[in-house]
């Protein structure tokens, strides 16, 4: 039964509810990237496997540089290459970073305040016990596990898994997302300009940018006319081909906006129709099977908002993600914040730097905060969540905010 108007947990749990698991896959480590993890990788070994030198110099054993006596220098240990022989009291070797120390060592003397005279070690500062030596399995033991099932695997995860000699990986499927964007005003960029009417599709790029972001496999079915059976064949085709698809326009109340009236013909059960959000108020989503649907409303702030805070954790949940939703974190209003309306909970767009002296996030609301305005996305802007029944925040108010970009 269909929703409407509701409170934007109440949409979550929602969605919630219809979260299942996509397949798992194999695949190589250039193709996992941004993936989520499905396997636990335990370690088959220690890493390092042995005890290996941090730094150039020379390894010898702590008693010999203890007991002031002649320590002559009797070879060399380079990475990959075990040493043939184990050291002597009063014995060293040249060691490389990296290379495995022979035993009997414990202790590498850096080459900056090392001297060799006439095969002689000589020492001109103080060295620790145990200095500059990696001691085996100091990454990582035998049998740990290393990453877990449902991590998101970035660039420094596809390193670690490479380090447990691993050339492929169990990760989910991506989900497969189909994009229909409606409007008779609505142009590709690129196209001629002819009318002031005319709007460029800037919906559609933001769009497949944000569901690669998310782990999905964006397909893009272009501009459908403001017509009743061009939507419903595309809005039919994207459902057959994709587990999830994604409509901007058309969801509101007027006389062009047909999406309504196709997701009822294409038998799509609404599960929800408006949330108490803005931007993004007109949001439905509905499922036919397992095929689900999200209509955006048509500005493009909007899209970007509705796609981060409803679509995102969706397509996260689909793949298995432990972490589902954007990360937030804390900051301080750099300046009052006010509004005029406290009916809906509201994803105030704030420019965000960190003060040094104080060692904290401020955050100034943007003055533009019009739902059609996207270059006011641009940098270091993020979403405050302003609860419903709150007008107004003193500067230096505590707030949250959620990070839905890098900063730059």
């Amino acid at each position: 039964m269909s929703r409407y108007y509701i409170d934007y947990e109440e949409a979550l749990n929602l969605i919630k509810k219809e979260v299942f698991l996509l397949e798992s896959e194999e695949v190589s480590l250039e193709s996992c990237l941004f993936r989520v993890l499905r396997e636990d990788l335990v370690a088959s070994f220690d890493n390092p496997q042995t005890e290996v030198s941090a730094m150039d110099g020379y390894a010898l054993s702590f008693t010999s540089l203890e007991s002031g006596k002649d320590i002559r220098v009797v070879g060399e240990g380079v990475a990959g290459e075990l040493p043939l022989k184990p050291l002597k009291e009063g014995e060293a070797i040249k060691i490389f970073t990296g290379a495995p120390l022979p035993k009997g060592a414990d202790t590498v003397v850096p080459v900056e305040i090392a001297q060799v005279d006439q095969g002689f070690l000589k020492v001109k500062g103080k060295v620790k016990k145990g200095a500059n030596v990696r001691p085996r399995g100091e990454d990582y033991k035998k049998g740990e596990v290393i990453l877990d099932k449902g991590t998101l695997i970035t660039p420094s995860e596809i390193g670690i898994i490479a380090s447990l000699n691993r050339k492929k990986v169990k990760v989910s499927k991506r989900p497969k997302v189909g994009v229909v964007i409606t409007g008779k005003e609505v142009v590709e960029p690129g196209s001629p300009l002819t009318s002031p009417a005319q709007v460029v599709n800037a919906n559609a790029y933001t769009l497949i940018g944000l569901i690669k972001e998310a782990g999905g496999e964006p397909n893009y079915y272009g501009i459908v006319d403001d017509d009743y059976g061009e939507t419903l064949k595309a809005v039919d085709k994207a459902l057959k081909e994709n587990d999830l698809v994604i409509t901007t326009g058309g969801i509101s109340v007027g006389d062009y906006d047909f999406v309504k009236e196709v997701v009822k013909e294409l038998e799509v059960e609404p599960l929800f129709y408006k949330v108490k959000v803005k931007p993004g108020k007109p949001v439905f989503f509905g499922k036919r099977g397992k095929k689900y649907l999200f209509g955006l409303p048509g500005f493009p702030v909007s899209v970007f908002v509705s796609f981060n805070v409803f679509v995102y954790p969706f397509l996260r949940s689909l793949q298995g993600a432990k972490e589902r939703f954007r990360k937030t974190f804390t900051a301080f209003l750099k300046e009052e914040f006010r509004r005029k309306k406290a009916d809906r909970l509201e994803f105030v767009r704030v420019s965000c730097h960190f003060n040094k002296e104080k060692g904290v996030f401020e955050v100034v609301p943007l003055k533009n905060q019009s739902s059609g305005s996207l270059s006011t996305l641009k940098g270091s802007v993020f979403l405050m969540p302003i609860k419903i029944g709150i007008k107004a925040l003193p500067q230096g108010s505590k707030v949250e905010v959620i990070k839905v970009k890098p900063f730059v």
